[in-house]
């Protein structure tokens, strides 16, 4: 497993600002087909819609002369267009079509979206033509530059422009939600713009639209949706939770997908799914083995093992609320297809076997990766004084978990713990004659071609290290060192740290075991915990993952995290130290759920809280995505804990990507427990790339 390092670009704080510049919400065209800027075409423009521009600085009452979209009636017939800018108002469908976007960095799908810009100096309202002018700052800065009234640069622009009441401009989206059939007036989470000059806004911006009647609008910004009722009091709201309980597609991770199309409506298994599936499930599963695509026909967790799993996979993943009875997908059931995921949309048309082949020739690694392995050590090191570097003894789990818990930084801990190195695990093989077994079955054609032969020989691989008997001296060290490290009274969890999962390309989430052992527990519990843990090396799954990723099985080997278990968490939580939506607006991304394992593991249709955190400006800024449905409309985390557990993945982050730049992908995946008394206990960290698709990457100034 090879990993190609390219050249780490740098980024001055005013780049930063300037990506910050887009807006929450901007999709792509559908109706009218304009020409390229500058350029001229001729032919029929659906519903009498006819660009003229550049534009030069206009008033209200401009025409085609000054650049503005100008809209006439559907007998305007065939002519020449250009491409053009902005509208001075919208007044018809044909000129929302000219004007609106649908981009896939949007956090919700379905919609398209209208960027506005409203010059408070001259009272003037610009309705962008937003497959271009997508950040607002680009277009003020082209076209409202004026003598004594300069556009600053980005920094102090966005400082001015969206961190104070004291500026030039108002920035919002208009967002047409088609699931929901809801318009909306949006500012970003990032604009401290109060409320009462928020819905003055709102006002003259609705006084300019053919469906101003039905405009809502969409508190995103703490200062709103602290203050959602007041401002219903005085003009049509609708919420974020609202909005998405009504959500019908939902896009997990993005990019293409050829194989076979299987609607599943029991649990997925290695013996059901072949890598070749692309597979439609009724409800989404605890686990899934490597397959080509994922349709689940109910809302998954974000950050579930289920779509970290297919990140990490490159999977194609999706929820689509009627994927068992879609009449798209029910006639193609069982034909080779190809499933394309993109942010806003997705299309399953009938494939080749040509190019299907090839698809799946290019997704498999092209190299073995061997995992790092040393089994000389001996030591019950405590979790305090590993380095992630001690994967190669400890496994990644473990030597990540500790680089963390050696941070001791404020905002959160570290649950105190050692681990049992991958030495007692191969003593415990050679011992009992267990390698002998395993390297047996690893020679043998029925094991390498028949899966049924496979599945049995791993079950007998697992029943093999379970009936053999731990050696007596281990127990006692371990038992020892549980008394010097785990608070009396506390259970005791035996968590899996193999070298083959937590790594730079291969996750391995939920593949291994963990259990847990009780307080004052015998020795025939530690031992079988221990031999639990050890037995899970050989799970099918964790097999058939490794496999397919040409990851050497005879060098994989498992550690046991000894730890303090962390019992009656009020919620658990998993966060990403980026923004996987947009490139431009770098943050942390961060789900919650009530009771344990309830984020990874969610049951079937639970939404947890999910929250963004901007980090750039200074303090940085929560845009609220979710409620959790198991919450009853309360914060499981309110904006000055999200805050404050932000600082804390800042802190991790930077420990493991130090000087890092955010465009290049490179997070980390974080697990945390909310103890009753609102402390953060981290619980697990390792590498996460985010991949953005073509439509979520950072915007460039089209301009210039």
């Amino acid at each position: 497993m090879k990993h190609r390092s390219g050249l780490r670009h740098t980024h001055t704080r005013a780049t930063v600002a300037l990506a910050l510049l887009a807006a929450c919400t901007t999709p792509r065209p559908t109706t009218v087909q304009l020409a390229n800027n500058g350029s001229t075409g001729s032919g029929a423009v659906p519903g009498g819609v006819i660009i003229q521009g550049p534009p030069t600085i206009p008033g209200e009452d401009a025409g085609a002369s000054t650049g503005t979209i100008v809209v006439r009636g559907p007998d305007a017939g065939a002519g020449a267009i250009t491409d053009g800018d902005f509208l001075p108002r919208i007044d018809s469908e044909a000129a929302w079509n000219a004007l609106a976007a649908r981009r896939e960095r949007d956090n919700s799908a379905h919609t398209d979206t209208v960027k506005v810009v409203m010059d408070l100096t001259d009272g003037q309202i610009y309705f962008l033509q937003t497959r271009r002018w997508e950040i607002h700052y680009f277009f003020i800065r082209r076209f409202l530059s004026r003598p004594g009234q300069p556009i600053p640069d980005a920094e102090t622009f966005w400082r001015r422009e969206y961190l104070s009441n004291e500026r030039r401009f108002v920035q919002a989206s208009l967002v047409r939600y088609r699931d929901q059939n809801v318009w909306a007036f949006e500012l970003i989470a990032q604009d401290v713009y109060d409320t009462d000059r928020s819905i003055a806004a709102f006002e003259r911006v609705r006084d300019r639209l053919y469906f101003g009647r039905d405009l809502k609008f969409h508190p995103i910004a703490t200062q709103h949706t602290s203050q959602a009722d007041r401002i219903r009091a005085r003009v049509p709201v609708v919420t974020t939770d609202e909005l998405f309980a009504n959500t019908r597609y939902q896009a997990l991770n993005t990019g293409d997908a050829y194989g076979y199309l299987r609607f599943h409506t029991g649990a997925p298994t290695a013996a059901n799914v072949r890598r070749t599936d692309i597979v439609v499930l009724s409800e989404v599963p605890l686990d899934l083995p490597v397959c080509a695509g994922v349709i689940t026909a109910q809302l998954q967790t974000p950050l579930s093992h289920i779509a970290i799993l297919s990140a990490n996979r490159g999977t194609p993943n999706m929820a689509l609320r009627d994927a068992m009875t879609n009449a798209q997908l029910r006639a193609l059931d069982g034909r080779l297809v190809r499933l394309r995921v993109s942010g806003q949309d997705f299309e399953v048309t009938a494939a080749t076997q040509a190019d299907a082949e090839r698809a799946w020739a290019s997704r498999r690694p092209a190299n073995a990766f061997t995992p790092e392995l040393d089994e000389r050590f001996s030591e019950l090191r405590a979790l305090g004084d590993l380095r992630r570097t001690d994967t190669r003894i400890a496994g990644a789990k473990a030597a990540q978990l500790g680089e963390v818990a050696r941070l001791r930084a404020p905002g959160f801990r570290v649950p105190p713990g050692f681990v049992v190195p991958f030495h007692y695990y191969l003593q415990h093989l050679r011992t009992n004659r267990i390698d002998a077994q395993i390297n047996g079955y690893l020679r043998t054609p029925a094991f390498n071609d028949n899966p049924q032969a496979r599945e049995q020989a791993l079950r007998n691989i697992r029943e093999a290290i379970r009936r053999a008997p731990v050696d007596p001296a281990l127990l006692r060290q371990v038992r020892a060192r549980v008394g010097q490290i785990v608070a009396r009274g506390a259970r005791v969890r035996l968590r899996s740290s193999t070298n083959a999962e937590d790594l730079e390309g291969f996750n391995g989430a939920g593949l291994y075991s963990s259990t847990a052992i009780p307080n004052g527990f015998t020795d025939e519990q530690l031992a079988t915990g221990l031999r639990e843990v050890w037995s899970s090396v050989w799970n099918y799954q964790a097999f058939e993952e490794r496999a397919y990723y040409r990851i050497a099985q005879e060098r994989t080997a498992m550690a046991v995290l000894v730890q303090e278990s962390v019992d009656g968490a009020a919620s658990t939580g998993v966060a990403i130290t980026g923004n996987p939506f947009d490139a431009n607006r770098p943050g942390h991304f961060i789900n919650l759920q009530t009771r344990d394992e309830g984020v990874t593991s969610a049951n079937t249709g639970e939404i947890p809280e999910q929250a963004l955190f901007y980090t750039y400006p200074p303090p940085g800024f929560v845009e609220r995505l979710s409620s959790s449905s198991r919450a009853g409309g309360r914060q499981l985390l309110n904006d000055a804990e999200v805050r404050s557990l932000a600082g804390a993945l800042t802190r991790i982050h930077d420990a493991f990507i130090p000087g890092g730049n955010w465009l290049d992908g490179r997070a980390m995946d974080i697990e945390f427990l909310v103890t009753p008394s609102r402390e953060i206990v981290v619980v697990q960290a390792r590498p996460y790339k985010i991949v953005w698709d073509s439509g979520r990457r950072y915007s460039d100034d089209p301009g210039t």
